[in-house]
């Protein structure tokens, strides 16, 4: 006689990373679309434990980049850049959240794109377990081969359209340089704080010389880390 033993179904447990929450304060389509520059809050109101974010100076005169609550700000004096930290708070766009824990992920590859860079780090979530329907800040360190970027400069009394938006601007290019990239990703925030081109809003810091730049375009070339944002 045979003994039949019923089949056990076993069910892998899947764990899925709830990222730390990320806020906006202003919107994108409204500074691009209609021109309003103003301040839409005040970076001091905001709990800066371990509080990470990025978006444009009020009125467009500068570029934003928070790291663990230090804020550093690059504006255009003349025809210099002037780079700041914790003297500028009025930002027109903020996106932001509080992070106490990164998961590390290194690479040795080559990046030849700022669109690369964007499907990887989507690749890059999903295989540590992150959902990304939900939007989750990501940080990088690297030296990049070029990392082209800008700094807006808005001429007062200039209407602002989607235009002529880097019509004054600063643009330069970061060269073989060690530099913090801070960038934050969803897929239903085109507009709000991404561009309706992409998932991703990205700005760099020099890591020396601690110019905040507006990231256009990207090449790296050998190590760099990507960190993942963890509650």
């Amino acid at each position: 006689m045979v003994k039949i033993i019923p089949a056990i179904l076993v069910s892998a447990t899947v764990f899925i990373v709830t990222p730390p929450e990320v806020k906006v304060s202003g919107a994108m389509k409204n500074v691009m679309m209609k021109g309003n520059l103003s301040a839409h809050l005040d970076i001091d109101t905001l709990n800066k434990l371990h509080l990470y974010g990025l978006g444009p100076v009020a009125d467009l005169k500068g570029e934003i980049m928070i790291l663990d609550g230090k804020v550093f700000t690059t504006t255009k004096d003349d025809s210099k850049l002037l780079n700041q930290q914790n003297k500028i708070s009025k930002a027109a766009l903020l996106v932001y959240s509080n992070i106490e824990k990164w998961k590390i992920v290194r690479f040795n590859i080559a990046i030849n794109s700022y669109a690369e860079l964007e499907k990887l780090i989507e690749t890059t979530a999903k295989e540590n377990g992150y959902d990304t329907e939900l939007p989750f800040a990501f940080k990088i360190n690297a030296v990049p081969a070029k990392a082209a970027y800008h700094v807006i400069d808005w001429k007062k009394g200039v209407e602002h359209t989607m235009d002529n938006h880097k019509q004054f601007s600063y643009a330069g290019e970061m060269i073989n340089t060690p530099v913090t990239m801070l960038g934050f990703y969803s897929k239903h925030h085109q507009s709000i704080f991404t561009h309706h081109t992409t998932f991703m809003h990205v700005h760099l810091l020099d890591d020396k010389a601690k110019t905040v730049g507006h990231l256009d375009e990207l090449q790296i070339k050998g190590q760099f880390t990507i960190y993942l944002s963890e509650k």
